[in-house]
C-alpha cells in the first residue's frame, strides 16, 4: 500500500472510493469541507433522511448515480467538534479502512486540511498511521492466509500550499507506521521462535537495514560484567540470556531507552497459574518497542543519540532457576533477596538500568509489561508512569495525550521504599500486594542514577488487547506496539524543546 499527496480538485481526484467525513451536529451533520455541487448531490440523500449521523467512527457507503472515477462515496464521522481530537482522527479513519477493504477499494481518496487546533501535517500523520495500522495481520502461522483486499494506493488531497509539509507528514508517518508493526510482530512471535538469540539477530538484522549499530552480550561476558540479574533470571531456562545493546547516531543529546525482554514468562519457581499463561509470550512488549523505536529514529533520521539497552531472557523452572531466598548482587553493587520469581522484569531492568546510567544521557526512559497490579490501579486504559522528574513526566504525559497512548503517573513517595526493605539485602523483589506497581518502581529507581532524569513506564495493560481493553479501529487482537509512537514524539518534542530540565520533583 502507497501514499501519495496530491492538491487535485476534490471533484477530478481519481479514486475507487472517496471518503468524506463530518462532525456530528444537533441538527444535519456538517461536512468539514465545502463539497463541490456534483457530489453535494449525491450525498445529500442519505444525510437528509437520517440514515447517517456522523457519530464517531460511523461508515456509510454511498454509491454515485453518475458514471465516474468514484465508485463509492464514504461517508464519516468524526463525532462532534467539542470532542474533536487527533485520537478521534485516527478512530476514524481505522474504521474507514476497515470498510474500504471490506467493500474491496484497490484505490481511495482523503480530503486533508487544517481543523483547529490541528494543522494539516498532523492530520495527515494521523490519517496514515490509523489507515496503515488497521490493516496490520499477524497470520504468519496460518496454513491458508485469507485475501486482503487492501487498496494499494491511498491518495491524500491537499492544498496546494499544504503539499510539502503534508508529504512530509505521510512519510514520517509511514516510517513510525513500519516500526509499530514490527514491534506488533516481534511481541506476537511465540517463544519456540523467539528465545533470546533470536530477538538478538533480529536487532542486528533490523540495525543494519535502517542504520543502527548493535552489540550482543552474551551468559559468560554477562557473568563478567556482574550483570547477575539478568544471569539469575536466564539461568532457568536452556536458551541463554543476552543484553542487546543498540546505538544510533544522529548528533544532538543522548537518551537511553530500556526494554523488559522475557520472550516467555512462566513465572519460574514461582510458577503461574495456567489460565493465560500463554498471554506471557507478550513479556517482551518492552523489548519489542525499543528495537522498534530504534528502527523508526534511524530511518527519520532524528539529530539525537539513542541508546537502546535491552535485557532477553525465558523465565522458566528448572534444578539451575532462580529461587525464592536467593540473593542478587547487581551491576551496581546493590543486593537484592528474591522473594518471589515471577517479579522477574525488575531484575533484569535492574542491571540494564546500572548499565545506562553509566552513559550519562540527559534521559532514562524505560518499558516494561512489569505488574498485574499496574492493570488493577490503570485497567487496559493508560500506561502507568513513574519518574524522579517532574519536567521529563509532564513531557511524556503530553506525548501520550498527542498520540493516543495516554499515561497516567503514580507517586514515588518515600514511604513506598520501606515497604521493599530486607532484613538480609538491601531490598527485596517485593514489597506485597499494596501499591504492587508502584513498589515495582521504587525498586527500579535503586538502579538510576540520582542525578539522570528517569521514566518507568508500565505497559502491563496496554501491551496487548484484553477483555477490558478499549476500542480501538486501528489495533487489531493481539500485541498493540504500544510505546513506539508515544516515544517517537517524545523525541521530536525534546529536539524542538531543547534539553531535560533538571528542575522540580515531585516524589520527595
Amino acid at each position: 500500500m502507497r501514499f501519495e499527496v496530491t492538491s487535485t480538485n476534490l471533484e477530478d481526484v481519481e479514486a475507487d472510493s472517496l471518503i468524506i467525513q463530518f462532525f456530528e451536529t444537533t441538527e444535519v451533520p456538517e461536512a468539514i469541507l465545502t463539497l463541490p455541487e456534483s457530489i453535494k448531490e449525491e450525498v445529500a440523500p442519505p444525510i437528509g433522511t437520517g440514515g447517517f449521523k456522523a457519530k464517531l467512527g460511523q461508515v456509510l457507503p454511498v454509491y454515485p448515480k453518475s458514471a465516474g472515477s468514484i465508485r463509492c462515496f464514504l461517508l464519516l464521522g468524526l463525532g462532534s467538534k467539542q470532542d474533536f481530537s487527533l485520537e478521534a482522527i485516527r478512530q476514524a479513519h481505522g474504521y474507514a479502512a476497515l470498510k474500504v477493504k471490506e467493500l474491496g477499494s484497490r484505490s481511495v481518496a482523503v480530503p486533508i486540511l487544517s481543523i483547529p487546533p490541528y494543522t494539516a501535517p498532523e492530520i495527515t500523520a494521523s490519517v496514515v498511521e490509523a489507515i496503515s495500522l488497521a490493516f496490520y495481520k499477524f497470520d504468519k502461522y496460518k496454513s491458508k492466509v485469507e485475501d486482503g483486499k487492501y487498496p494499494e494506493l491511498v491518495r491524500l488531497v491537499v492544498d496546494s500550499d499544504m503539499k510539502g509539509m503534508c508529504d512530509a507528514a505521510a512519510r514520517e508517518a509511514t516510517i513510525v507506521s513500519e516500526a509499530v508493526k514490527l514491534a506488533r510482530d516481534i511481541a506476537n512471535m511465540p517463544s519456540s521462535d523467539i528465545p533470546p538469540k533470536r530477538m538478538a539477530e533480529i536487532a542486528t538484522e533490523v540495525g543494519m537495514a535502517s542504520g543502527f549499530s548493535t552489540k550482543v552480550f552474551e551468559m559468560e561476558v554477562l557473568e563478567r560484567m556482574g550483570m547477575k540479574g539478568i544471569v539469575s533470571v536466564g539461568k532457568g531456562s536452556s536458551n541463554p540470556p543476552v543484553l542487546i545493546v543498540m546505538k544510533y547516531d544522529g548528533g544532538g543529546d543522548t537518551y537511553a531507552v530500556v526494554g523488559k525482554g522475557v520472550v516467555f514468562d512462566s513465572g519460574g519457581i514461582s510458577i503461574k497459574p495456567s489460565e493465560k499463561m500463554e498471554e506471557m509470550k507478550y513479556d517482551k512488549s518492552g523489548a519489542a518497542a525499543v528495537i522498534a523505536l530504534m528502527k523508526a529514529v534511524a530511518e527519520l533520521k532524528l539529530p539525537i543519540r539513542l541508546i537502546g539497552i535491552v535485557p532477553v531472557v525465558e523465565n522458566l523452572p528448572s534444578g539451575n532457576a532462580l529461587k525464592p531466598g536467593d540473593i542478587i548482587k547487581f551491576r551496581n553493587g546493590k543486593t537484592a533477596e528474591i522473594i518471589s520469581t515471577d517479579a522477574e522484569g525488575r531484575l533484569i531492568l535492574a542491571d540494564a538500568l546500572a548499565y545506562a546510567s553509566e552513559m550519562k544521557p540527559k534521559a532514562i526512559i524505560d518499558l516494561a509489561t512489569l505488574t498485574g497490579a499496574c492493570v488493577i490501579a490503570l485497567g487496559t486504559h493508560a500506561s502507568g508512569l513513574f519518574s524522579n522528574n517532574d519536567g521529563l513526566a509532564d513531557r511524556l504525559i503530553k506525548a501520550g495525550e498527542k498520540t493516543g497512548e495516554r499515561l497516567w503517573r503514580l507517586p514515588l513517595w518515600k514511604e513506598y521504599f520501606e515497604q521493599i526493605k530486607s532484613d538480609v539485602a538491601d531490598m527485596k523483589n517485593v514489597g506485597g500486594r499494596p501499591a504492587g506497581a508502584i513498589t515495582a518502581a521504587a525498586f527500579l529507581m535503586n538502579f538510576v542514577d540520582s542525578n539522570i532524569p528517569w521514566a518507568h513506564i508500565d505497559i502491563a495493560g496496554t501491551a496487548w488487547t484484553q477483555e477490558s481493553s478499549p476500542e480501538k479501529s486501528y489495533i487489531p487482537k493481539g500485541a498493540t506496539g504500544v510505546g513506539v509512537r508515544l516515544l517517537v514524539e517524545f523525541l521530536k518534542s525534546e529536539i524542538k524543546q531543547g534539553q531535560v530540565s533538571l528542575a522540580g520533583n515531585a516524589n520527595t
